[in-house]
């Protein structure tokens, strides 16, 4: 499942690049054009990325960024702020887990996914976090732009950047579409009540961290995407079984056409330890083992057609 990905410009000083794809590590950024420098919104996996992010701004006259955005730690919206000459900006929760990932070296994914290019891939600490609710940015010529904390969902620091005059919210992970949730880190009825925050709000286009650009359709399916899972975890637990066969028995409907579809294992996990009480900030059990589970449900899907 692809779409239209690229530069976008979405209003006057506002800019979504979107990945065609979505998947693994390909996720989206956005740009805030002001008339000394730009607002970042998130920074691509790679070097290489990242420079043709960079590239694109530079061919459309956005000036170089001057400040980085983060809405949460993950490496695929994290890593590579080092490329760029600018302030990052964070939650603080994001920027204790960013703290607290300082030692990892991203070719450890190479094991699960081998074609991917991992160079430039490294953490920066922000160098600056708020601990409220809210930071309002005002930037000489970019829109006035709300970075607002939304609590713990897909991580314990997801932050949205809200322009209210333009009705425009990126929302990092918050809303993935077209492609499947990930939610190792997740609180999935926090990750629910933020998504009700997000459909509250007075905005009319959402650019989502994975996914192409969407109305409130798009955050209304990733909700109940969130939903579905906690039904079916409810439904299967207590059946003993072991958690890959609990997930081929996780009936997906329309959302077996999402790209990764593979990821209900991890979401089911966590929803299960949920519904057990589990505290939010709990890890997986053994994420390298719910990740192999992963890739054999994928081979099964692959099998059963």
């Amino acid at each position: 499942m692809k779409w239209r990905g690229g530069f976008t410009r979405l209003a006057e000083g506002v800019y979504a690049y979107i990945d065609p794809e979505g998947t693994w590590f390909k996720s989206n950024s956005g740009l805030l054009a002001g008339d000394e420098y730009s607002a970042l919104i998130d920074t691509q996996y790679n070097a290489v990325r990242m420079q043709r992010l960079l590239a694109a701004a530079g061919e459309r006259g956005v000036k170089e960024p001057r400040l980085v955005l983060l809405t949460h730690h993950h490496g695929d919206h994290a890593w590579t702020t080092h490329m760029v000459d600018a302030a990052v900006l964070a939650h603080e929760s994001t920027a204790r887990m960013i703290e607290s990932m300082l030692g990892l070296d991203p070719s450890m994914y190479k094991a699960l996914f081998p074609d991917l290019d991992f160079t430039g891939a490294r953490y920066r600490v922000p160098d600056a976090a708020f601990t409220g609710e809210k930071l309002v940015l005002r930037a000489p010529g970019a829109p006035r732009a709300e970075f607002i904390h939304v609590g713990h969902g897909h991580t314990p620091g997801d932050s949205i950047v809200y322009l209210p005059g333009e009705k425009i919210v990126f929302t990092g992970d918050l809303v993935f579409y077209r492609v499947t949730p990930l939610a190792i880190d997740a609180h999935i009825s926090g990750w629910i009540e933020a998504l009700e925050k997000l459909l509250d709000m007075d905005a009319e286009t959402y650019v989502p961290g994975h996914g192409p650009v969407t109305g409130k359709e798009g955050v209304r399916e990733a909700k109940e995407y969130l939903e579905l899972v906690l039904k079916e975890a409810e439904r299967i637990a207590g059946s003993g079984e072991d958690l890959l066969e609990m997930a081929k028995k996780v009936r997906l409907g329309r959302f077996a056409e999402w790209g990764d579809p593979e990821r209900i294992v991890p979401n089911l996990e966590r929803a299960l330890m949920e519904l057990s009480g589990a505290p939010p900030g709990q890890p997986l059990p053994n994420i390298m083992e719910t990740a192999m589970k992963m890739i054999q449900y994928k081979r099964w899907l692959q099998r059963s057609g």
